[in-house]
């Protein structure tokens, strides 16, 4: 967990491209043009001329870095504004101002400036622009997630969302990050800095996603390895980027997957789960009260969350105020990969049981929709007859009656028709007349009765709506489908037919993204595949 979501991720977005440099800003700013550039240059020179740490401070930090890059001043360890503008003036102390080399201006406009070199002329300080941090948090914003997975912050990038928690670093880079710069910088020409930067992130996304998947095998196992050693070596080759302990790590990764499988089997989300708590309590720093007072918070959380789970609250506003605020203080406790693990552990007992509760507790039996009912009869055993078979056929009888549900349970998640939660409507599942695996939208969820060898046997179906795919010639056009491990694809933002699915042909969630390629001309939804155990379509 640590090794790959904070040590690989983290450090991608934080030391690779930049997002934790202070004093970078976060605000609309005009490029400046190659003499703008250059004049900006000169404001330097007169500012450490004349001592003026005011006249620096009016700078960007780009030109402040870039001149102390190019002339080997180091600002230590603190890439801000205040570091660069000290190294400088202090280097100006001990040497005449004439020594001071400014280094070449840019071909191009540029927010910040860099020294161009290398082959794709990619700087840490413009890597994710404002703008495309922009579109980056609109997309964050605008993604509908499933409900057991943890949101990013909204204004990812800025320092006002505070720690993010290292679920919280794989949502946005394996999810956010992935959607939203594949559709910026998929269709780029391949020799571009573009192409090179999305590349080499998505090589890292791909071994994240195959080293946490629920199942493992050798295959899976060396193409992790194999993408990680692609990862690390673009680090080199772009960035020129100096590997850390955690990369050197990450290729032992490999031997473990071999030896011991998943690696949700040994990851440390539990024990961070109850550091968290330790660390979120209230103590009064006497040691050998320290034990007594978790206890005490440990027993009075769990009496409470009791409480709430067991009464019923009276209808008014100030109870579901209540409900709300209660909600939003422990909504971690139901969500994230913790979570989604603990319950994916014998799922297929608590799907059964969960089925049957459903049709037990739920509503009086209703008609199927005649529409669907041929689909369902396909899904009985050969020994039994439509309901409007001739008298004639003494085989048992398919009622045309169901219990609707608005939920079920299924893989040790909530899955939901878009009437009642449209977050958790979102599924991929396999197509009943094609066997592909496909996208699709959950209209009507209902469990269906009969009676086999003396023995109730209760189904779950689904009626989904089917996301239309993309003709041949768009489907040329579907930046994602270049990245087959991650099976993320476009669909036309509109449903081409309803069918009738077991329960059990629904196979995951998928984060949903709705906007209007261009290359496409068509409003299309991102379908990416939360599936972590089966392989891609």
């Amino acid at each position: 967990m640590h090794n790959l979501f904070l040590g690989n991720l983290r450090h991608h977005c934080m030391d690779v491209w930049g997002i934790d440099i202070k004093g970078r800003t976060g605000k609309k700013v005009a490029p400046h043009t190659p003499e703008e550039q250059a004049s900006w240059l000169h404001r330097v020179v007169e500012g450490i001329r004349k001592d003026s740490k005011n006249a620096l401070s009016k700078i960007r930090i780009g030109y402040l870095a870039t001149i102390a890059q190019f002339n080997d001043i180091d600002p230590g360890s603190l890439l801000t504004k205040r570091a660069y503008i000290t190294a400088l003036l202090h280097w100006a102390k001990s040497h005449p101002i004439d020594e001071l080399k400014l280094p070449p201006v840019l071909n191009e406009d540029a927010v910040d400036f860099h020294l161009a070199e290398g082959k794709y002329d990619i700087s840490k300080f413009r890597v994710l622009t404002p703008d495309v941090m922009e579109i980056i948090r609109d997309d964050i914003k605008n993604t509908v997630l499933p409900s057991w997975m943890e949101r990013p912050p909204h204004n990812f990038g800025s320092a006002a969302h505070g720690k993010l928690k290292a679920d919280q670093w794989r949502t946005v880079c394996t999810v956010s990050l992935f959607i939203t710069l594949t559709r910026l910088w998929g269709n780029a020409p391949s020799d571009s800095k573009e192409s090179a930067l999305l590349d080499n992130f998505v090589h890292l996304v791909t071994a994240v996603d195959l080293a946490t998947r629920r199942s493992m095998d050798v295959d899976r196992a060396n193409a992790y390895d194999d993408h990680m050693q692609r990862y690390l070596q673009g680090l080199l080759d772009i960035f020129s980027h100096q590997l850390v302990p955690n990369h050197h790590l990450s290729l032992h990764l490999t031997s473990c997957l071999h030896t011991f499988g998943p690696v949700h089997g040994y990851w440390g989300y539990s024990f961070e789960h109850y550091n968290g708590i330790l660390g979120g309590l209230n103590i009064n720093n006497i040691a050998e009260h320290i034990a007594l007072t978790f206890m005490d918070g440990f027993y009075a959380g769990a009496e409470l969350r009791r409480l709430m789970a067991t009464i019923e609250w009276p209808h008014s506003p100030e109870y579901h105020d209540m409900m709300e605020a209660y909600h939003r203080a422990f909504q971690d406790t139901a969500r994230g990969t913790r979570v989604s693990d603990t319950r994916s552990l014998g799922h297929e007992q608590a799907t059964a049981e969960s089925i049957r509760a459903a049709y037990d507790s739920g509503s009086k039996l209703t008609a199927l929709d005649p529409n669907l009912y041929p689909a369902l009869l396909r899904w009985m055993p050969s020994g039994f007859a439509s309901f409007y078979a001739n008298a004639e056929d003494s085989r048992p009888r398919v009622a045309p009656h169901v219990c609707r549900a608005s939920s079920i349970s299924h893989l040790g998640l909530i899955f939901a028709t878009r009437q009642h939660s449209r977050r958790n409507s979102f599924v991929i599942f396999t197509h009943p007349e094609t066997g592909d695996k496909t996208a699709g939208q959950i209209a009507d969820i209902f469990l269906h009765a009969r009676v086999e060898g003396g023995t109730r046997v209760i189904a779950a179906f689904v009626a989904m709506d089917v996301y239309a795919g993309l003709t041949d010639v768009h489907a040329k056009m579907d930046p994602y489908r270049a990245f087959t491990s991650l099976d993320t694809r476009l669909y036309y933002n509109y449903f081409q037919s309803t069918v009738l699915v077991r329960l059990d042909d629904v196979l995951a969630h998928f984060a949903a993204l709705t906007y209007t390629p261009e290359a496409i001309g068509v409003e299309c939804i991102v379908a990416r595949s939360l599936d972590r155990v089966s392989e891609p379509h």
